[in-house]
């Protein structure tokens, strides 16, 4: 028999997963050129804006550039450019004219990435320049970056990891000696029921959309999504997507989680209510019943995501992912880009881990 301070440790580290903190995803902040954030880790990033006078996509300039930073005691600094070349597979990277890097375009999703010192030296020279090109081996201009506001972005950095003042700062610099602050990425227990291909009838998916919040948003060609959520017992469980309306690039659905009661004398029916969420996504609104837009189900991982773009190009906007617990969605993820001006990396503003409990709650439950 397992000791009671055994039994008494593991029901206080799942406790503890399970009453993970309310979800706080961060802010985007813009100086000028450049946008920042962090994350709830500590992670901080900031990325290349196109001018505003300039009004051109970065598809047509092959941008932006990211600069991202731990803020562990790893302190690991990246210097990335998104860049779409052919027959290019070397690059030159200058500023103000002055050559600061140089290396390989590699095949992937960052074919520049600079790090360690070498990035620590592009970054000076990044906040104290005011235009960054990049070149292929021949000279050809192959990108061009606006560096103004990037001494603030990265003085914002500082700021968010503890670092100004110190001397790991990049731009408040000072003679303290780091502390990295303890950051913990909270862990969300996930209580998944046993897997069922119960699901509501269409007959039952229209009445919910005669009574939901899209009543009156329903035209043209609408598409309700069910996803069945599992059993436990004699209930059942499903994920119910309400159509509610659509624009050019954005379309709407409503959530509701929908219960039916296996009962050997009588059968209930399903229920439906809204979906709960700890965190309401970013596109409902606080106060109302949620609401998703573009939304996306992982059905053997029960994650659902929210991506909202605020134009076509997709270089703007907010993104969410969840994970059923059992009982309600909770946060695991969330990046924005409040700038719309080219930057198709958007920031990550917060994350958390999650599991899968190995001891399901009772059958009755």
């Amino acid at each position: 028999m397992f000791p009671i301070s055994f039994i008494a440790g593991i029901l206080a580290s799942l406790a503890a997963a399970s009453a993970a903190p309310a979800a706080q995803p961060g802010d985007v902040q813009s100086f000028k050129d450049w946008a920042v954030g962090c994350d709830n880790g500590g992670i901080c990033r900031t990325v290349s804006l196109v001018p505003e006078e300039l009004g051109t996509p970065f598809d047509d300039l092959h941008g932006p550039v990211s600069i991202i930073r731990t803020a562990d005691a790893d302190d690991i600094l990246r210097i990335r450019a998104a860049v779409h070349t052919e027959n290019i597979d070397r690059y030159r990277m200058l500023v103000d004219g002055r050559l600061v890097d140089t290396g390989p375009i590699v095949q992937g999703d960052y074919p520049i990435e600079i790090v360690g010192e070498d990035a620590r030296k592009v970054a000076q020279a990044i906040i104290n320049g005011s235009q960054l090109v990049l070149q292929g081996p021949a000279g050809e201009t192959i990108s061009q970056i606006s560096l103004a506001g990037s001494s603030a972005a990265l003085r914002f950095m500082d700021q968010q990891q503890g670092r100004t003042g110190t001397d790991t700062a990049l731009v408040a610099k000072g003679s303290r000696t780091f502390q990295p602050a303890r950051r913990e990425i909270p862990t969300v227990l996930v209580d998944q029921w046993k897997a069922a291909e119960l699901e509501p009838e269409i007959a039952d998916i229209v009445a919910l959309a005669e009574k939901s919040r899209c009543r009156d948003d329903r035209f043209g060609v609408v598409e309700d999504q069910v996803f069945p959520l599992g059993k436990r017992g004699n209930r059942y469980r499903a994920l119910v997507l309400i159509s509610c309306g659509a624009g050019a690039y954005n379309f709407s659905s409503a959530p509701y989680i929908g219960e039916y009661v296996e009962n050997p004398r009588a059968t209930s029916g399903w229920s439906f209510s809204p979906a709960k969420f700890d965190r309401q996504p970013s596109w409902g609104g606080e106060g109302a019943d949620p609401l998703l837009v573009n939304p996306g189900w992982d059905e053997l991982e029960q994650t659902l995501s929210s991506y909202g773009k605020g134009r076509g190009l997709g270089d703007c906007g907010r993104a969410e992912n969840y994970v059923w617990d059992g009982n309600m969605f909770r946060l695991i993820e969330a990046s924005a880009m409040t700038e719309c001006r080219g930057a198709h990396e958007w920031i990550t503003v917060w994350r958390a881990d999650y599991r899968k409990s190995e001891t399901p709650a009772s059958e009755t439950d």
